[in-house]
């Protein structure tokens, strides 16, 4: 007999974004370390700009 909580009560998906996100070109700098970073991302939805440096440090910068 199958298990009808599969199907019945089944958890809804949360939203993807991530094909809303642009590449951006330029240079920006890393917030934790001196480097500079070559590109991010521009999330038009959340309003926030993201980049990652060569150490795997995270910066973003939201637009208010």
């Amino acid at each position: 007999m199958p298990n009808l909580d599969e199907f019945l009560n089944k958890p809804k998906p949360e939203p993807v974004y991530n094909a809303e996100l642009v590449r951006l070109g330029g240079i920006r700098g890393c917030m934790k370390c001196e480097e500079d970073v070559v590109g991010g991302f521009w999330n038009p939805i959340e309003r926030l700009m993201t980049w990652t440096c060569s150490k795997g440090h995270e910066n973003s910068f939201q637009v208010d």
